[in-house]
């Protein structure tokens, strides 16, 4: 008996999951190892912050939905993959050995080693619940970022603690503009926005230190801090790195246009943890981990028959959606943008849509 192991419940993984039923050959067996038996969907952050979403409506079950489709669902955290002998370690010493293996297990966040006692992250995103009613509480909260997730939560915590009546100071400190690695006409768009709606943001400011009470930026400013969620680029974990399976320069799993090591024809993998050599400038994007997802089934079927492998080619324009909180969005896709109520609406229903997908194979 032959043996798939998939490690993380990421996006991509859902999709394999919810085709192993009907598809998976008679003489393999499919195994999921994850850190905790739920998978919650980053997408649906920003409307959990406001209370739009309660918690069994942001994660998926991955225990319950092993179990319908025939697979075996571990908990566990993969430390060290000896690729030689097709075999993966898990932190409390329990072993595996694999036939064929996959990898979505996101990113981490690259949160400065001295800071890190001061500091709250959304990622591993299943401590993020609690996390995040901490922080929506607190007196001073602190945001770090102005990438896609900080600017959404900021927005939303922002409009939680106006829904609540609570002290509007949430700050939200970014290096760059807000949403810089797109247009310029968009940055200039969400930070009207923020304007508009009173929340604090300051630009080109690095976070220098962090005090019990205070936050010192590189130009010298202080602003109160009773809680700082940092939400700076992604970070690989040390896994493969330490396991001598090739990254590239960042530590991200490298891998083909099929998905696949390039040094290890037997191991693939798909969203944040990886970097495909192929299109090395690629965001680490969540639309991309979903389109991601029909592409690494097919060649991880076709590897377990020794058919031809399907090439990924991601889509140069999606639709970006971010929350801004009250119930409006911010649309973008290309140069184009539209914020309000509608957008805010079309974001619940692909959201709910997605979901629904993977939660009705188990309810």
């Amino acid at each position: 008996m032959r043996t798939l192991i998939l490690v993380g419940g990421g996006h991509a993984h859902l999709h394999c999951l919810s085709q192993i039923a009907a598809d998976l050959p008679s003489d393999c067996r499919a195994v999921l190892i994850s850190p905790s038996e739920y998978q919650y969907y980053s997408g649906m952050f920003s409307g959990f912050t406001e209370d739009n979403y309660d918690l069994e409506d942001i994660r998926i079950d991955l225990k319950r939905l092993c179990k319908n489709i025939g697979a075996e669902f571990i908990t566990g955290q993969v430390i060290a993959v000896d690729a030689k002998n097709r075999r993966l370690t898990c932190a409390d010493g329990s072993v595996y050995d694999y036939d064929l293996l996959s990898f979505d297990i996101g990113s981490t966040t690259g949160i400065p080693q001295e800071m890190k006692p001061q500091i709250s992250s959304i990622k591993p995103n299943y401590l993020f619940p609690e996390q995040l009613k901490r922080i929506r509480e607190t007196p001073n909260p602190v945001v770090v970022g102005g990438g896609a997730s900080g600017v959404e939560l900021a927005f939303s915590i922002h409009a939680w603690r106006k829904q609540h009546q609570l002290p509007l100071n949430l700050t939200l400190i970014s290096s760059s503009p807000l949403l810089s690695g797109l247009h310029n006409r968009i940055a200039n768009s969400i930070e009207s926005i923020a304007s508009e709606k009173g929340l604090l943001f300051f630009t080109g400011e690095s976070v220098e230190e962090i005090s019990t009470d205070a936050v010192t930026t590189s130009s010298g400013q202080s602003f109160p801090q009773s809680e700082v969620l940092w939400l700076t680029g992604p970070k690989s974990f040390s896994l493969f790195q330490d396991s001598g399976v090739k990254t590239d320069g960042s530590g991200f799993l490298l891998v083909n246009k099929y998905l696949q090591s390039v040094m290890h024809p037997e191991i693939f993998g798909t969203g944040d943890c990886i970097a495909i050599e192929h299109y090395p400038s690629m965001p680490k994007n969540g639309v991309y981990a979903v389109r991601q997802g029909p592409v690494l089934w097919e060649n991880l079927r076709n590897r377990l028959d020794a058919g031809e492998l399907k090439s990924f080619t991601p889509q140069k324009r999606y639709i970006s959606i971010l929350s801004t909180g009250g119930g409006e969005a911010f649309l973008t896709y290309g140069r184009f943008s539209m914020h309000g109520k509608l957008p805010w609406r079309l974001k619940q229903c692909i959201d709910r849509k997605f979901m629904k997908q993977y939660k009705s194979i188990y309810k």
